[in-house]
């Protein structure tokens, strides 16, 4: 009798493994099919504009999403939608920094888009005028949206790679970057003009004069740090527009040359 109710509980638990089984089996096909018959409902597209940058419209996301798609999305059947493909093909935007797509609970697709932030406008002599972002890419203007940053200007070469380009626009970049990591720098630097020595000139938003940079070498930090300490101890106390030119290129000095006189100090 003892060896029957051994036999009887294994295969009472043999049937409930069984069942459970099935049970995930068919609860799992339900979710299969539950899943591939849920469609797109809406569309949402999530563009950083509190960064104060307004190079993409949601509209044109949207109308990119229904393009990739051969029509509209919406109504579209998730499993017939490649997401990797739209995800790579929306970050190939030229303005587009970051994008990620996915789907909420609500059935509505999510985009969200980080824009290249630029740093640097440059104007060169071929006539050419692009953007540089942060990441030193390339960005075209915009007819929609102008920011406002630093300009370059003057004798800079025009390159389809900005990774690879001239050393000349690879120091400008390194120029920039530092300014903008400084407070005051970054609230007088106005315009950097590009010499054809590649020497550059800094031309601030006041005072009207041109700071003789010279190479954004090792040595500029230090040049910052000399022009701001003139900028806080000399030109608060004389004036900022009393002279013409600042030069920073010899070491440990500030030569200034006077609006009225040709005379250097």
């Amino acid at each position: 009798m003892k060896k029957f109710w051994n036999i009887m509980k294994k295969v009472l638990m043999v049937a409930g493994i069984l069942s459970v089984a099935t049970l995930f089996v068919i609860i799992l096909t339900s979710a299969i099919k539950k899943h591939n018959q849920l469609v797109c409902k809406n569309v949402q597209v999530n563009i950083d504009y509190d960064s104060g940058l307004n190079f993409l419209g949601e509209g044109e996301i949207k109308d990119k999403l229904n393009a990739l798609n051969g029509g509209d999305i919406i109504g579209k059947p998730f499993t017939g939608i490649d997401f990797r493909m739209v995800e790579r093909e929306i970050r190939k935007n030229p303005f587009v920094q970051k994008a990620r797509i996915f789907i909420d609970q609500s059935q509505s697709i999510v985009v969200d888009i980080v824009q290249k932030r630029p740093i640097l406008r440059v104007i060169n002599s071929d006539g050419v005028s692009y953007y540089i972002s942060e990441n030193n890419d390339r960005i075209p203007l915009n007819d929609n949206f102008t920011t406002h940053v630093a300009i370059a200007l003057g004798n800079i070469e025009t390159h389809r790679n900005t990774k690879r380009d001239s050393s000349v626009q690879a120091a400008l970049y390194k120029l920039i970057l530092f300014v903008r990591k400084d407070e005051f720098l970054n609230a007088v630097v106005d315009q950097v003009y590009v010499q054809e020595n590649g020497e550059m000139d800094v031309i601030p938003k006041m005072g009207g004069h041109t700071v003789h940079f010279g190479l954004a070498d090792e040595a500029m930090a230090e040049k910052f740090e000399r022009l701001k300490i003139f900028y806080s101890e000399g030109l608060n106390k004389v004036g900022w527009t009393k002279y013409k030119s600042i030069d920073l290129r010899y070491k440990d000095q500030v030569v200034c040359e006077k609006r009225d006189t040709t005379n250097k100090q």
